[in-house]
């Protein structure tokens, strides 16, 4: 997007991208990924970018030998698996492995914790040691090794292209990982230069004043990236932190967020105030990039040559497509510590559709939050976070809020308020509030509303807007 409101200044600082573009793309990105970290990113890319134009029923066959070779590496090198196959008595083969897969037993983070020293092998030294952002209090550890990593990296090129972003094009991204910033990505030279090869400026979003605010927006107003990447909560109150300043905005190429669950009112606020498209992505630090809509879906393609996912109940039972249920993840690309069958704790819906568009890819039609984002009320009814999301987000004085489940008939909120001076105003709204909260939850529910001046985030950077802590 070329603005010449300044004449000539911006026609330079427009060929100065133009020109880091082509060298990141063409040179930097190249040399840094083959010399330097002596890794197959590029390839794997180029074998996504290819594959998500085959038919559903080819890339169902890449994804049948994948999961075939997975699940025969695991049966012969991995502990745990040597075992479970052994218990349950597993007989499997490659034309019958999307069957077969369903005899293994859901592998839950307490499995992992259990039995950690049962499921991994390093095959070389390119192994390393990850955890789980640990949003719902469960933080796991777990080793990934070097084709993980490329495929994951891989996997986030294409993404940011089906978001318009094209490789070594400015990017500013508003991420916010305490583990990620105690692992290092200072203001320093090193950063700096890091930030100028790459083309990426980070921002963190793990704390954030409203000096910060300014200097973040001052700084998208500045470098005009093609593509924004933020966590959807944190992008959702920056948002509003524009319009209650009534402050100008540069209007990127897209939007992409990811981490916590995209309600389509934080959707729709953020693409009325930037004035573009927005992209939503799934993933997690366990099993990397899962899925993302492209610009002609709201739901999300899944890729079949990284993951094989299945929605099941609360039993363990397959559901049928367009049915909501727990989402199971085989991730196919760690050979390291295998995660078969992972119950990531998220709940989700599949669809046999694959949207409007030419890809042929699996389709999530909707991720429909944290398992311990959903109240369970007195009549065993579920009610998903996004409802009191909703209730919530109409109240024009609340910067911020939580909202737990501490009982059955019980919800405490906790309140970041905009001007805590209104406070006294506010007793229509919470009348209202505890109105709609009391048609899904019962009448007899007892709300409490808990003022605070932040709620902090989990170590992963995300937060978690509805909690419960009854037993799903």
């Amino acid at each position: 997007m070329l603005n010449t409101e300044n004449g000539g200044l911006n026609i330079l600082s427009y060929i100065d991208q133009k020109i880091g573009t082509y060298l990141r793309k063409n040179i930097i990105f190249p040399f840094y990924w083959k010399y330097i970290k002596h890794s197959n990113v590029l390839s794997c890319y180029k074998v996504l970018r290819d594959h998500q134009w085959n038919t559903l029923e080819e890339n169902k066959k890449i994804q049948r030998k994948k999961l075939y070779k997975l699940i025969e590496y695991a049966s012969e090198n991995i502990p745990y698996y040597k075992r479970i196959i052994q218990k349950y008595n597993i007989q499997f083969s490659e034309d019958t492995i999307f069957k077969d897969i369903k005899k293994f037993p859901l592998l839950t983070k307490d499995v992992i914790r259990n039995h950690f020293d049962e499921l991994y092998k390093f095959r070389d030294h390119t192994y390393y040691r990850n955890s789980s952002g640990g949003s719902t209090g469960e933080p796991v550890i777990f080793y990934q090794d070097s084709d993980c990593f490329a495929w994951n990296t891989a996997t986030k090129i294409l993404f940011d292209e089906w978001a318009g972003r094209k490789i070594g094009e400015p990017m500013v991204k508003l991420w916010g990982s305490i583990e990620d910033i105690l692992r290092g990505g200072g203001q320093g030279f090193k950063e700096y230069l890091r930030q100028q090869l790459s083309g990426v400026i980070n921002l963190s979003s793990a704390k954030v004043s409203e000096e910060d605010m300014h200097r973040y927006l001052k700084t998208i107003n500045k470098i005009k990236p093609g593509l924004i990447l933020a966590y959807a909560h944190f992008m959702g109150e920056f948002t509003r932190f524009i319009q209650n300043h009534h402050l100008p905005v540069y209007s990127p190429r897209s939007i992409m967020t990811s981490a916590c669950v995209l309600f389509p009112e934080i959707r729709k606020n953020i693409e009325d105030v930037f004035q573009t498209t927005l992209f939503n992505r799934y993933g997690s630090r366990e099993v990397g990039n899962i899925g993302c809509n492209c610009d002609k879906s709201i739901g999300l393609h899944l890729i079949p040559d990284i993951h094989y996912l299945e929605i099941v109940d609360d039993e363990g039972r397959e559901v049928k497509a367009g049915k909501p249920g727990n989402i199971i993840i085989t991730l196919l690309t760690n050979y390291t510590m295998p995660l078969i069958r992972y119950k990531i704790g998220d709940r989700g819906v599949l669809s046999e559709k694959n949207g409007l568009c030419r890809h042929g890819l699996p389709f999530l039609e909707k991720i429909e939050g944290r398992i311990v984002g959903h109240f369970k009320n007195k009549f065993g009814d579920i009610i998903s976070g996004g409802f009191f999301f909703a209730i919530l987000l109409s109240c024009k004085n609340i910067k911020q809020f939580q909202i737990i489940q501490e009982e059955i008939e019980f919800i405490s909120i906790n309140l970041v308020l905009i001007d805590k001076t209104k406070l006294k105003n506010m007793k229509k709204d919470f009348k209202e509030i505890n109105k709609k909260i009391k048609l899904a939850m019962g009448n007899s529910t007892k709300i409490k509303y808990n003022i605070v001046n932040e709620i902090e985030p989990s170590p992963s950077g995300k937060y978690m807007y509805s909690y419960s802590k009854i037993s799903n």
